[in-house]
């Protein structure tokens, strides 16, 4: 499995990467609402970041809907953006970016009874985000808190994110965290999702 970071639109780029191999994820920040999203295979599938339009999003069959779990992974996209006040609302910035509070209520309390093995978000819990240090970090985001209530609850053998524009591997308790900067991407080889073997791109 591919995992892809933020794109941003840049489509030609991301064509590049997923025509070379059969599956993959992308971790938001797709560009969807800005550009055309690519017509690629169903098996090259993205969550949204918060710069991703959510209507664009849910209207699109590649996308990964919030709080999907398969395979043991689970899946949560959408941020706070740091720079919404030089956006412009329904155009470069949404709302909706973040999820509501009542929605990550039903989330986390998903969360802890499925207890997934690898998460996939566009952000990441706080611990990790000051490792990263990366100009979006903030004390603003109910994604991170509620990624946070996460990790308290159950920590997942792996977790992937993007957001931050940073290309790094890091571990918290027992998890490994994966941070993919633009267009990067790791190839993951789950034998087994609780003995996942690590590939570098």
């Amino acid at each position: 499995m591919r995992f892809i970071g933020d794109v941003h639109g840049k489509f030609e780029f991301y064509w590049t990467i997923v025509e070379k191999c059969d599956e993959s994820i992308q971790v938001g920040d797709m560009g969807a609402g800005f550009r055309t999203l690519p017509k690629v295979p169903m098996t090259h599938r993205f969550i949204r970041g918060n710069h991703d339009s959510p209507e664009v999003c849910k209207a699109d069959p590649h996308w990964i809907p919030d709080g999907k779990v398969e395979n043991g992974m689970m899946f949560i996209g959408g941020a706070w953006s740091i720079d919404q006040e030089w956006r412009i609302p329904g155009i470069s910035w949404w709302e909706d970016e973040e999820l509501s509070y009542r929605e990550f209520e039903g989330l986390i309390d998903k969360y802890e009874r499925v207890k997934p093995e690898v998460m996939v978000t566009h952000d990441c819990p706080t611990i990790m985000a000051k490792q990263v240090h990366s100009h979006h970090f903030d004390d603003n985001s109910r994604t991170r808190e509620a990624l946070d209530t996460m990790f308290e609850i159950h920590c997942p053998d792996l977790w992937i994110f993007g957001h931050h524009h940073v290309s790094m591997k890091g571990k918290a308790g027992s998890t490994d965290f994966i941070a993919l900067a633009e267009l990067d991407f790791i190839d993951i080889t789950f034998a087994k999702i609780e003995t996942a073997k690590l590939k570098d791109n």
